[in-house]
């Protein structure tokens, strides 16, 4: 029996996923984060070993055809990383390096081009052309850009609350259930507090648990300032709830993450291929999934019709910024071409036909205006099935996707 090896390896945690050549999951394996960028290379070596370990116990090695690894960084450090686990626990095995945005644009759809759009503690999207990232747009991290990433919501929301409790005075210590204004009227975080909802009242409890005390501004701040920026992203989901409460407040946060997201999207925009959705904030279901689905249905209305203008100058004229990414260093089997493309002619630009989604992706996807909008599943998976397409045919590694990337579907 030939197995494949993926792994998504992330900054704050790896996981490792051992497939059959077919498809069947054999068996999974996590630890932490592996970044070299991040993490140093030694550390990332260690945490990798652990989750391609755990996933390969009691396996025979000589079983595993290939692996891929996904994973961000500089090229060169991704490649050194993934060289050494690979040699030390797969001697002889073909291992690859790909970008973590290849894996997820894989995760979503069995088409080897098209647009991802990352919104996890960062956010990014790319255009992908033959399962390589030709262009991105954003990804400039939490001090340039990541705009609609949960650190911008956790940020935003955060922002929000020191205002409102600025603007209240409140002057009563104690836990948020008790706060009060100067004329001893609840103020706006207390009643959010006290119903269990209420964008501000939730922030609060979140970040100063024990309570603000006499001065709720300085408090709030502190609390902030106490921790590492990044973890302000722990409040997205605090936003994507409250705003399904009605929170005017979160509403207005979660409306302006959608904007800024489908604006990215449509930098790097090839019409008529799918758009995968990827990353914790997009991922999961509620009203900021729905809001960004909404608003790139309108952004990409609103474009002026393809020119016959090649990708590298659409790329250009859109200011998007092409960066080198890590490529397997195995052959790419060709990919069955969209409905109603020619044969042996290039897909890219091929219109799907109106409420169809492209060959391969998930059923029951939103496809707005003709485009699939998928919403990427098991990135580990998807990094198997990249292993896996070598040695398969492309009728073969179309019909066996959808295993790999909803094993428990």
């Amino acid at each position: 029996m030939r197995l494949v090896l993926g792994v998504d390896a992330g900054g704050t945690s790896s996981r490792a996923a051992l497939f059959t050549m077919e498809g069947a999951p054999v068996r999974r394996g996590r630890a932490g984060g592996a970044n070299p960028g991040a993490l140093g290379l030694d550390q990332a070596a260690a945490n990798l070993t652990a989750a391609i370990g755990s996933a390969l116990a009691g396996v025979d090695p000589s079983q595993v055809a290939a692996v891929v690894v996904g994973l961000a960084g500089h090229p060169e450090s991704c490649a050194k990383l993934v060289e050494r686990v690979v040699g030390d626990l797969l001697p002889g095995t073909p291992a690859a390096a790909v970008g973590d945005i290849v894996t997820a644009f894989a995760a979503g759809t069995a088409e080897d081009s098209g647009t991802v759009l990352i919104s996890g503690t960062g956010a990014i999207a790319a255009k992908i052309t033959g399962h390589r990232a030709i262009a991105t747009a954003d990804g400039y991290g939490w001090q340039l850009g990541d705009e609609g990433s949960a650190f911008w919501l956790g940020r935003a929301a955060a922002r929000t609350a020191i205002r409102a409790l600025d603007a209240t005075g409140p002057t009563a210590s104690g836990p948020p259930s008790t706060w009060t204004t100067a004329n001893g009227a609840p103020n706006a975080g207390a009643e959010g507090c006290t119903g269990g909802g209420g964008l501000v009242g939730m922030v609060v409890r979140h970040l100063v648990p024990e309570g603000l005390g006499e001065d709720p501004v300085a408090r709030l701040a502190a609390a902030v300032y106490a921790r590492p920026p990044l973890a302000l992203a722990e409040l997205a989901p605090l936003v994507s709830r409250a705003a399904g409460d009605g929170d005017p407040l979160a509403l207005s946060i979660l409306t302006a993450a959608a904007s800024r997201l489908a604006g990215t999207v449509a930098e790097v925009y090839e019409p008529g291929l799918p758009i995968v959705l990827a990353g914790s904030v997009l991922t999961t279901d509620g009203p900021i999934r729905e809001a960004v689905r909404q608003a790139i249905r309108e952004t990409l209305r609103a474009l002026p019709e393809p020119t016959a203008a090649t990708p590298a100058a659409h790329a250009n004229a859109a200011g998007v910024t092409v960066r080198d990414v890590v490529t397997p260093d195995v052959a790419t089997p060709d990919v069955a071409a969209p409905v109603g493309a020619v044969p042996g002619v290039a897909t890219r630009g091929v219109a799907t036909p109106d409420g169809a989604a492209p060959v391969g992706a998930a059923p029951g996807v939103a496809r707005p205006d003709g485009v699939a909008l998928v919403v990427a599943d098991d990135v580990a998976g998807a990094a198997a099935w990249l292993a896996a397409r070598p040695f398969l045919s492309r009728r073969e590694a179309r019909a066996r996707h959808p295993r790999f990337v909803h094993p428990s579907g």
